[in-house]
Parts: structure tokens; sequence; C-alpha cells
């Protein structure tokens, strides 16, 4: 029963929202809740007026039950214009209210209820309908002066006592005060809505900007938008990963079976990168590419990336025996200086150039499967951390004979 009144409720307050969306539909469901809230406190006025005396207010026992399903045809308006329900619900307001305190007079506090009404004029117009808002105020406050300075006393037809006029005085003033809490409440209560969705917004931004961008490149484009950003550095690390077979790998297995793959694997080399305190550059197909000492500066880049490499290697092992394959990983990597920058306005991503780039790529392409190969000047950086095996020269396609070593693992 409680599960049925529940829905029916719901489905009342959103009656006439299903051609609306945002600020409209907002507008429509607040109309909506004013209809039932001024139904909730329109009976018990009739009730009062009935225990009071019935036959003498007959008038406004009937003109307050009129008004109450009245209201209701309120919500039937909204598919015509969004706006209709809500100038049918304030006119029939502020007419019924200026009635009431004429019958009773301003002694009983009734036009009250015109402040009231005239503060939901915000809420149920918004801001792009200023004119209707601006409108609906000054004519409730109009009536309230008017009501305020004229209704001394009752019309002739209405007889009550001035306990009674004390007694609707004393229910009027709360009655118009909730209607304002809810309005201010309401219009708090959006704004604070609006608040949390635009820091949802901007830290899901500034997450896509950190993953797409180095942290100390993307506070520079936030600085300077539009600037051109573009780096030198004289000493980097840069490392090339590839993954051997990939090729045949990737003409037999579905493509959801592939990016799964290459999903789970490069998930583990970002993690990785994270904790060394790396960049990763970019991922090329089945290539990933991963820098150190940039943007900001690491006297110990070429250990970190060396580190990471090692781990690199493990963690593919560890992922070959989870999925019951042979997996194996072709690395180079070589130090020197390299120039860096971000390209695009449009999909801005941050990329590295130099002879140093070139020559990493060259050594994953040459290199040995299940192998880390380094140049001699990273060998060098290096020294007496790691271990190495001596491979030899080695003819490298666009860069002749070079001495290139095994990273074997840290001593």
């Amino acid at each position: 029963m409680g599960d049925l009144l529940k829905s029916r409720l719901l489905g009342w307050i959103s009656y006439g929202t299903e051609k609306f969306e945002g600020p409209a539909k907002r507008r429509i469901v607040m109309t909506n809740i004013l209809v039932m809230l001024i139904t909730a406190l329109a009976v018990p006025h009739a009730i009062l007026f009935a225990l009071y005396d019935a036959e003498a207010l007959w008038i406004p026992i009937c003109l307050t039950m009129f008004c109450a399903i009245a209201f209701q045809l309120t919500p039937l308006l909204h598919a015509s214009n969004p706006y209709a329900g809500g100038l049918y619900n304030l006119t029939l307001w502020l007419a019924f209210a200026t009635t009431i305190a004429w019958m009773f007079s301003a002694r009983s506090g009734a036009h009250f209820y015109l402040l009231a009404g005239a503060t939901t004029a915000i809420a149920i117009f918004g801001i792009r309908q200023n004119p209707l808002s601006i409108l609906s105020i000054l004519l409730g406050l109009a009536c309230f002066i008017i009501a305020d300075r004229n209704f001394d006393q009752p019309a002739p037809f209405i007889v009550v006592s001035d306990g009674f006029l004390d007694v609707f005085y004393y229910l009027s003033i709360p009655t118009a005060m909730l209607f304002i809490f809810c309005m201010v409440f309401y219009g708090f209560k959006q704004a604070s809505l609006a608040e949390e969705a635009l820091q949802k917004e901007y830290e899901y931004s500034e997450a896509l900007l950190a993953n797409m961008l180095p942290g100390p490149i993307a506070a520079q484009l936030k600085r300077n938008p539009g600037r051109t950003i573009a780096d030198s550095h004289e000493e980097a690390t840069i490392l090339f990963a590839d993954i051997v077979g990939f090729t045949p790998r990737a003409s037999h297995q579905s493509p959801d079976m592939l990016v799964k793959f290459l999903n789970q694997l490069f998930t583990r080399f970002d993690e990785l990168a994270n904790r060394h305190g790396l960049e990763k550059i970019k991922t090329l197909g089945d290539a990933f590419m991963v820098a150190g000492g940039m943007p900001e500066p690491q006297p110990d880049h070429a250990e970190r990336v060396a580190r990471m490499a090692l781990d690199m290697v493990a963690e593919t092992n560890k992922f070959a025996e989870e999925m019951g394959e042979t997996i194996e990983l072709r690395i180079g990597i070589h130090t020197g200086p390299v120039v860096a920058g971000v390209i695009g306005t449009k999909k801005p991503f941050y990329d590295v150039w130099g002879d140093t780039v070139n020559t990493a790529a060259r050594l994953e392409t040459f290199g040995t499967n299940g192998k880390i190969q380094v140049t001699a000047e990273t060998k060098a950086i290096l020294g007496s951390q790691f271990n190495f095996e001596e491979r030899g020269k080695v003819s490298i396609k666009g860069k002749g004979d070079l001495d290139l070593w095994y990273l074997e693992g840290a001593r």
C-alpha cells in the first residue's frame, strides 16, 4: 500500500514533464509540488471554517474547496507550454488569497499568503522569464499592500469573533512562512545541486586532463590557454616496449579479446609508470613509450626507467602465467637530449621528439625477444647499480654500428 501511494505521488509530481528536460522539467515539478502543498493547506482551512460555523461561513468554505479542486488542473496545462501551468497557478493563488483577505480582513493575516505566492514566481518561471517573475512579484506586493491598508473589517456577510480572527492570524503567519521557507530552501537546494554538478564536472575535467597531459604541462595550459608549449631537455631516458608476435595474435583473435588483452597488460604498465614516477608518453598499437627526466628534471631518470623495464618484464611473465600462454617483450632504452611539447588543440597530446627517441625505438625494433637492450650512454649512467650482458656491436638501420648491452637486473 505504501509503495503504491508513493508511486502515485511521484507520478503526480512528475505529471506533464514528459516532453521537457533540464530547468523546464524542474520548474514543472516545483509547480506540481506547490499544487499539492496548496491543496494540503486549503482543506484544513475549510475544516476550520466549518468547525467554527459552517452555515455562516459557507461562502469561504465553498470558495476554499473550489480553489483546492481548481488547483488540480494546473498539471494538465503543462503540455501546452512549460509556463502555462505556473501562470495559471499564480493567477489563481493571487485571486484566492486576495478574496480570502477581503472576506476576513487584514486582521486574519490571510493577506500574508500574497507574499508567499509572490516568492514562488521565480521558482516557477525561472530567470529566463524575468518579466513574468517580476510582474507576479509586483502584483503580489500590490495586493498585499491594498489588503493591509484597506481590509480593516471582515466583509458584511462574514460574521466571526475576534477570537476566531486571532486563531486565523496565528494560522496564516506560520503557513505563509512555511511557503517562503520552502521557496528559499528549494532555491538553495537547486544552487547546491548545480554547484555539486559543476564540481563533479571540474574534477572529471581535471582527471581527464591529468590522464592526457603531465601535471606541470596541464598547469601551464590552464594558466596560459592557447600558448605553445615546447621544452628541450638536455638529458632524458626513453623506453620503447613492444609485444613479440602481436601481429599474428591480432590476425586470429577477436577485436574484443585483443583490446581486452592490451588493456589488461598496458594498465599494469601504467601502474608501474606511476610507481616509478615516470611519464607515459603514448601507446602505438602494441608499443608502449615511457620517458624519464621530463617534464620535470629527475637526477635518477635512467635508474627509474631501468627498474621499470625490469618490472615490466616481470609483470609480463606474471600476466602470461595467468593467461596460460607465452608473452614476451622487446624493450629498448636510450638516454640523450630530447624536445617535448603539446601538439593539437582539439585533442592535444604531449609528445617527445629527437634522435634519442628514434634510437630507443630502433633498439626495440632490432632487439631480442624477452630482453631489455640499452645503449652505451644509458649503461654509463646506470654504472655499477645493474648487471649487464654485452651484446656487442649491432648494425642498426639509420644509426650504424652501436655498442649494445642487455640489462639483466639490479645489483
